[in-house]
This record gives structure tokens, sequence and C-alpha cells, in this order.
């Protein structure tokens, strides 16, 4: 049977991941946990083992993140060569990425060719760069400097992405809003992400146990009315009137009975910043969970109330039966595209001052 290969650096690659590898039980998958911060006790890495649903036939981690040249490169020369020995030993007609500027994604596409396995190198949608591009990609440190020291250091086989997704090693794009991503990824082949997650089974089961295995209550999530999702501490003290607004939408939400989950970003110092604890009504989630796994959870028509961020577009198409707010962020870098991408799918971008009026609307809506 094809052997299918998944490169992930985040938990959002391991959820679409889940997805894409459960609905094709046909073939036979491997997932592979690349840069990851934490191997000993890594809780996805546990979890894809102990699974006894998993889609994937092996599970392997590596370090990332290291520090110094000299112990980096050395680091990089021991994955180089797991990952030359893996492709020998299941030789992949297909390699998932959710990011092709990683090297350890390239590494494996050349292999690939150096070992005459011809596979198709495909992305899978992160949300913000698929639709808006990555602008750092076009400066000159990034297309010339970069690339010439990558191509130094490694070899000529590094393909400078021009934007995420769209590097020559890139055939095919699962995207969730195919027919708004970026210009340079619409020459590649189109698929529609949200199939894979569609009365997909194995996702909410993956989804509840990650729930678990961090600590939430998954039946709690289940029966939430809406959500709110925190930028990082810095953002809400900086930002004029955020951390009003979000007093003001606990205390309408928690006034009228409403069951409100609070997730923090997991690098606040503040464990609760707003004091959301102490609002009747409310959830804590554990901050670490991250995000893209509470969605498939929540109830349909739940209320999710963030920042302008790539949470909200993941919001959006993991829930397209939700109501999604945004609080306007101008300082964010690519706002106004942001902004712009948000009206396209349905996403409500308001400032602090049109937020509250907004929410009662929905949810007198919702009550009549």
């Amino acid at each position: 049977m094809p052997a299918e290969l998944y490169l992930c650096s985040t938990p959002l690659h391991i959820l679409n991941s889940v997805a894409i590898a459960s609905g094709r039980p046909e073939n036979d998958h491997h997932i592979w946990l690349i840069d990851q911060p934490v191997v000993d006790g890594n809780p996805y890495f546990a979890l894809l083992n102990s699974w006894a649903e998993s889609p994937f036939r092996s599970c392997r981690i590596t370090q990332g993140q290291i520090k110094g040249l000299k112990q980096k490169l050395a680091n990089r020369r021991q994955v180089f060569a797991q990952i030359a020995e893996l492709i020998n030993t299941v030789r992949p007609a297909r390699v998932y990425t959710g990011n092709d500027r990683r090297i350890e994604f390239q590494y494996a596409m050349h292999q690939c060719a150096q070992q005459h396995c011809d596979a198709t190198g495909i992305y899978m949608d992160e949300g913000t760069f698929t639709y808006v591009g990555r602008a750092a990609s076009t400066s000159f440190s990034d297309r010339v400097v970069d690339n010439l020291l990558k191509k130094l250091t490694y070899g000529l086989w590094w393909k400078h992405p021009p934007t995420i997704g769209g590097s020559g090693w890139i055939n095919e794009v699962y995207a969730a809003f195919p027919e708004l991503v970026h210009g340079l990824l619409q020459q590649k082949t189109l698929i529609p992400l949200q199939n894979c997650y569609h009365a997909n089974q194995a996702v909410e089961r993956f989804c509840a146990l990650l729930l678990e295995t961090f600590g939430a209550d998954a039946e709690r999530v289940r029966h939430l009315d809406a959500v709110l999702t925190l930028p990082h501490e810095s953002i809400i003290e900086r930002l004029p009137g955020y951390r009003d607004a979000m007093l003001g939408v606990l205390d309408e939400l928690c006034g009228n009975g409403t069951r409100v989950g609070v997730k923090y970003h997991p690098r606040n110092s503040n464990p609760d910043i707003l004091n959301a604890g102490d609002q009747s009504g409310t959830y804590l989630i554990p901050y670490r969970i991250p995000f893209e796994a509470l969605l498939p959870l929540l109830p349909e028509g739940c209320i999710i109330i963030g920042d302008v961020s790539s949470t909200l577009i993941n919001g959006r198409w993991l829930r397209p039966d939700a109501e999604i707010l945004s609080l306007q962020n101008d300082s964010v870098a690519n706002a106004e595209l942001f902004s712009q991408f948000f009206t396209q799918i349905g996403v409500a971008t308001l400032t602090p001052a049109e937020l509250l009026p907004a929410l009662r609307e929905k949810t007198s809506l919702a009550q009549s």
C-alpha cells in the first residue's frame, strides 16, 4: 500500500494530519513530530503512541530549537540521517508539511529525489500565510541572503519559498478556503481541507483525548455557549480599550446565564489577567491546550470572540456554524489584509466600542 509521511512542528499540523490520514485508511501513514522543544514527556507524542485508533503506523519525534550554531548543525546532521533512513524504508508517495520553509521537509523531498522515490509534496493550511502571504519572504535578506546561506550550508537542493506553501517542492495544497488562497498558491493543485474534517469522528475523539491529556473537561467544553480566546497579556494591557471591552463581554455573557469558556495565551505570566475565574458561569480552559483542539467539540452556534490572528481563521473553517467576532488591532502586521480577509470569510472585525453592542445583538437574536 502507498506510504504517506507527515512532518509536523505545531499542534495544528498534527490535527490536520489526523484529519487527512483518517480519511485515507487504505494507505500506510507515518507521522514525525519535528523541531519539538520538548521530547521527553511530549504530550502529543505520548498520545499518538497510546491512541488505539491512531491512523498512523509509526510515530517519531526529534528535538529542535537547539541553541548554539555548532550544536544546531550537529543536531541537523543527526535528523538528516534519520530522515534518509526513513525515506529508504517506507518510500513515501506523499510528504506533508505545514511549512515548506522547514529544513526537515525540504531534505525529505531531496532524499525522495535522490532515492528515486517519486513523492508529491503537500502543504497543509496553517492559517495566516496561506491567505495574506508572508511578506518577509520577498525581502532581500530572506530572498537572497538567507537563501544563499542555506544553499551553502545544506546544499543546492534548498528551494526558497516565495511565500509559505509556495516552494517548488509543493505540488498540492490542502486549504480551508481554496478560493481565497494567496496568488502564489493558486498555481498549485488545491484540495478543500474542510472535507477532511466533515463528520470525521477520529478528529473529535483525538481532540477529546488531547483535552483530557491537558486536564480539561471535554464534556464541559461541549456545553459552552461562548469562548473568549485571548492574546498575550501585553496586548491586553497595551491596546486602548481592550481590557474594558473583554470585561464588558464577560459581564454581559455571565449576566444572562451564558456558559463562557476563557482561553488565555500560553505564555502569560498572569494566569487570569481578567479575573474571569471570579465570574459565575465561566470555565478557565487550561492554557496549554491548542485552541484548534477545542473547536471540533464546541456546540453548534457557539460564539467565539478573539483578536486578529490565525486563531479565528481556524475557528471559521473548523466551525462554519459559529458566530465569530474579532477585536480590531491595527498594530498587528498586515492588519488591513487581515480585516479584508476576515470580511470575506464572515468574521466581523470590531473596535472595542463596537464589540459589546454587536455581542448584545447576537445574543438577543439567539434567544429570540
